[in-house]
């Protein structure tokens, strides 16, 4: 059993949930990291058919550097009969999970599409890409920490989206996005509101990251141009997630804005250093 707090990751082959494993390890945690690419340059975005960078071995090793160990799970939140199994995989591996960090999405075509237009297919993907899979791997959660009795330590982090909570300018196709998209990451952010009220010793918050330069936006071209050019690197969100997990004021089943909390917490110079080296290249810590 690992003797600091342990963090099971999900979606942490690369962007946001790279920067958080990697956040989490400088700050004392070791991390179970989860997500389908094992091995460097086996992933394809969808959008455009070019490889990405990142795997779990990559993020593996950013975590060593960082100071935590690194417990790799491969794990597909499309297959629903294995959430829960991947949830006992990671429990094998380090005997306990103290935080939980929702962070993978279905990443496929369909997410421009009106819903008149998109396919059956797509709607059940994102469905359960989105919610469901979340759903049964904070079910999971749950258990484990009511049996063992960690529900006073226990914190459960849901990256969540705009999408959910605010009605786009434009429809899916003309700088929107869609109705399934929307309403899964709708779903999903009840998630961490409603838990509180089941298990009130429970911490469970959302975070919004706002616009992030993960690797796909970077490589998606002109559908994620203004993305690309005005949001912030992967690594200011974990730093952003790894601080609110240490903030006792943070309320608890609360919407957290993850760019201007980093910043008011840090102040704006403190912040624009950041920003800058991160804009640097220098994404692992």
């Amino acid at each position: 059993m690992s003797e600091r707090p342990v963090a099971l990751v999900t979606g942490a082959s690369r962007g946001i949930g790279r920067a958080i494993a990697i956040a989490l390890a400088s700050s004392g945690h070791d991390l179970v990291i989860t997500g389908r690419t094992l091995h460097e340059g086996s992933a394809v975005n969808p959008a455009t058919g070019n490889s990405l960078p990142g795997s779990l071995n990559a993020t593996a090793e950013a975590v060593e550097r960082a100071g935590g160990r690194a417990y790799r799970v491969r794990a597909d939140i499309l297959d629903l009969d294995d959430v829960e199994a991947s949830f006992e995989r990671s429990l094998a591996a380090t005997g306990g999970i103290d935080v939980l960090v929702n962070n993978a999405v279905y990443v496929g075509p369909g997410n421009d599409v009106p819903l008149s237009e998109g396919s059956p297919d797509d709607i059940i993907s994102r469905v359960a890409g989105n919610l469901t899979a979340p759903l049964l791997l904070t079910r999971a959660f749950l258990r484990h920490v009511v049996a063992t009795g960690r529900t006073d330590s226990a914190t459960i982090v849901d990256i969540t989206s705009d999408a959910g909570q605010r009605v786009p300018d434009s429809p899916a196709g003309r700088g929107g996005w869609s109705v399934v998209y929307a309403a899964t990451k709708a779903g999903f952010h009840r998630i961490a509101d409603m838990v509180v009220v089941e298990h009130p010793t429970i911490r469970a918050f959302n975070v919004n990251p706002g616009f992030v330069a993960t690797e796909r936006v970077l490589d998606s071209g002109v559908g994620l141009e203004w993305v690309a050019r005005h949001g912030v690197p992967p690594s200011v969100i974990g730093r952003a997630v790894a601080t609110m997990i240490a903030d006792p004021t943070i309320t608890n089943g609360g919407y957290v804005h993850a760019q201007p909390y980093l910043r008011e917490r840090l102040g704006d110079d403190e912040y624009e250093a950041l920003l800058k080296s991160a804009k640097a290249g220098d994404d692992d810590h």
